[in-house]
C-alpha cells in the first residue's frame, strides 16, 4: 500500500509542476505514474477493483489538484509573474485601407531588404520594395497595395 501511495504522491508532484513548467513531459510522466500505481495496486491486491479504484480516484485527485493549483496560482505572487495581465493594443497598419495612398511619396524608416517600414505623411506602413534593397532614409514612391503592406520603389 505504501508503494502505491508513494507513486501517487510522485505523480501528483509531477502533475503539479506541469502547471508551472509547461511542455507536457511532466504531465505525461504524471499520467504514467497513475498507470504505474494502478499496476502496483493490481500486484498487491489482485483482481480489477483495486487497480480501477486507484486509477479513478488518482485521476480525480490529479484533476482536483490542477484546478486548485490554477485557482491558487493565479492569485499568488509567482502566478502573477507567470500569467499575462495586460493586453497589447495597436496595429501595424492603419485600420482602413486607403487606396488614395498609391502615388504618394514618403521616406523609409528602416532599411528595406526588401521589406521594412516607411513613413507616408504622418503614418507608418509595412512596405515591400519592388527593386530589392533600399537604405534607410531613402525617398520612396507608393506603387500599389497588398493585403498587409504597401509596395514601393525608390523615387
Amino acid at each position: 500500500m505504501t508503494t502505491v501511495l508513494g507513486i501517487l504522491l510522485i505523480s501528483y508532484l509531477l502533475i503539479g509542476f506541469e502547471a508551472i513548467i509547461p511542455g507536457g513531459v511532466l504531465g505525461i510522466l504524471g499520467f504514467a505514474g497513475l498507470c504505474f500505481a494502478s499496476y502496483h495496486a493490481h500486484l498487491e491486491f489482485g483482481g480489477w477493483f483495486a487497480p480501477s479504484l486507484t486509477f479513478l480516484l488518482g485521476g480525480l485527485g490529479a484533476i482536483a489538484l490542477v484546478f486548485a493549483e490554477f485557482k491558487w496560482l493565479s492569485k499568488s505572487p509567482l502566478g502573477k509573474k507567470l500569467f499575462l495581465s495586460q493586453t497589447v493594443k495597436g496595429s501595424s497598419n492603419s485600420e482602413e485601407r486607403d487606396p488614395g495612398i498609391v502615388g504618394q511619396t514618403g521616406e523609409s524608416i528602416t532599411e528595406l531588404h526588401p521589406e521594412g517600414l516607411v513613413r507616408i505623411g504622418d503614418k507608418e506602413y509595412d512596405a515591400f520594395c519592388e527593386e530589392g534593397l533600399l537604405p534607410k532614409g531613402s525617398k520612396v514612391l507608393v506603387t500599389g497595395m497588398d493585403d498587409f503592406r504597401i509596395r514601393i520603389r525608390p523615387q
